[in-house]
């Protein structure tokens, strides 16, 4: 039988598929599209994260126009998203192929943890992007494996992989947001302020190859430099240098795994000015010179 096309509507599920006394669910999307309509106002405080299974789709957030996504693609959803997702997924097939996933987790239980636990607050950034709608580009078969071990395993097990996936998120550069809300908001307003740093790390992340100035990107985004170097930082963690050296290595990364090219080829492609500076902060953020990580991969 020829694969056919079918919609869920995805709005929050009811509590009869997730009503286990534990605060990180996971479940098959068919379990999710069945419970989604039985109850709207479910899951209102939670995030979700979102696994594609083995064909692509479509995602739509908010009131957003419809967005193709790949096979596997991972989407994270923030609490009080507004209107609805709605996903176009493809079923049929083998059997063996891998389906997707929605794992669910509550925001407040996970604020609590992180004044218990303030190695949790590195996942402040990432969360604070959520609200947006967050769909990670080019992640590993590592990290997609971790998300489909936590629908394997409960209790301890789950919320050892649960943080461990959440920790890789965090740390993961390579995005795009799903619903950006209009620039006319105003600039001293929180929401304004968050969705300027959303424009600027857009902006970073499509041209940190080039020569890029924190005078320039806060020209982009209209704020004054010393005010968006404080709410840049506040907003993601890390300075603006930060951000941009970060994005420079993992693109290296990417480069030294899948291409043949010299290292300093690399090196200036991603845009670093000398190979100096490149093996210096290849080396802080990944342990290792750029060739021993290429020579480990490769063994």
């Amino acid at each position: 039988m020829p694969d056919t096309l079918r919609r869920a509507m995805l709005q929050r599920p009811g509590a009869d598929v997730f009503d286990k006394k534990t605060s990180i669910h996971c479940a098959e999307y068919a379990a999710y599209a069945a419970y989604a309509a039985r109850d709207r106002q479910a899951g209102l405080h939670d995030y979700e994260l979102h696994l594609t299974g083995a064909l692509p789709g479509r995602i739509r957030v908010s009131d957003g126009a419809d967005r193709e996504v790949p096979p596997e693609a991972v989407v994270l959803l923030g609490p009080r998203l507004p209107h609805r997702l709605a996903i176009e997924y493809r079923s049929g097939g083998a059997a063996e192929q891998p389906r997707g996933l929605v794992l669910r987790f509550g925001d407040e239980p996970l604020r609590r943890g992180m004044e218990l636990f303030p190695e949790l607050n590195d996942a402040g950034p990432l969360l604070a992007r959520a609200r947006h709608g967050v769909q990670f580009l080019g992640l590993g078969e590592g990290t997609i494996g971790r998300f489909r071990r936590i629908h394997a395993l409960q209790g301890l097990a789950r919320f050892s992989e649960f943080t461990a996936l959440l920790s890789e998120l965090a740390q993961w550069n390579d995005y795009r947001l799903l619903c950006t809300p209009s620039l006319q908001e105003d600039a001293h307003d929180e929401n304004g302020r968050a969705t300027r740093i959303h424009t600027a790390l857009d902006h970073i992340r499509e041209n940190y190859a080039e020569e890029l100035s924190l005078a320039e990107v806060s020209a982009v985004v209209g704020m004054r430099e010393h005010t968006f170097s404080r709410c840049f930082r506040r907003a993601t963690g890390q300075t603006f240098t930060d951000v941009v050296i970060g994005l420079r290595v993992d693109k290296a990364c990417r480069l030294l795994l899948s291409t043949r090219q010299h290292v300093s080829s690399i090196c200036y492609e991603v845009g670093f000015n000398n190979i100096s500076n490149f093996n210096r902060h290849f080396r802080r953020l990944k342990g290792m010179a750029p060739g021993e990580f290429r020579a480990i991969a490769r063994e």
